[in-house]
C-alpha cells in the first residue's frame, strides 16, 4: 500500500470554482484502497471543510480530481449518505494537466455533502 495526495477543483454554474487539497485540506495523503474525504484547500480558504459546508448552495457543473497514480473513483456523498454525483478523475503520472470536465448532471451542494475518493497505485 502506498499513499498519495489528491488535488481537485469543482467548477460552479456561477463561473467560480472550489479548490480541494488532500484529506485535511493541507496536502494530507490518502492511503490506497481506503475511502477518503477530500476537503477544501486550507491554504486558499484559511480553513478546510467538507464541500457542502464550504460551498453550500453552489451548483457543480464540472470537476477534475487527480492523484499521482490512479483514482479509482471520486464522488459527492450527500448528507443523506447517497452518491449524489460522480466526479471526473485523472492521473498526474501523464505529466500534463487535465481540464475541468463536465458532470453528466449538475448537482447543487447542501451543507453536510462531502467529496469522497479512493486511490490505488
Amino acid at each position: 500500500m502506498s499513499t498519495q495526495v489528491v488535488y481537485g477543483e469543482l467548477s460552479f454554474s456561477d463561473g467560480t470554482s472550489g479548490l480541494f487539497n488532500g484529506t485535511d485540506g493541507a496536502a494530507g495523503a490518502s492511503t490506497d484502497g481506503t475511502l477518503t474525504e477530500i476537503k477544501s484547500d486550507a491554504t486558499f480558504y484559511v480553513v478546510s471543510a467538507s464541500a457542502g459546508d464550504q460551498f453550500p448552495g453552489k451548483t457543480i457543473t464540472g470537476a477534475n480530481f487527480s492523484g499521482k497514480s490512479i483514482i479509482q473513483f471520486a464522488y459527492v456523498l450527500s448528507r443523506e449518505g447517497v452518491v449524489a454525483a460522480m466526479l471526473p478523475a485523472s492521473s498526474r503520472t501523464a505529466g500534463s494537466d487535465t481540464q475541468i470536465l463536465p458532470l453528466c448532471k449538475a448537482y447543487q451542494l447542501k451543507a453536510g455533502d462531502s467529496i469522497q475518493v479512493m486511490t490505488r497505485a
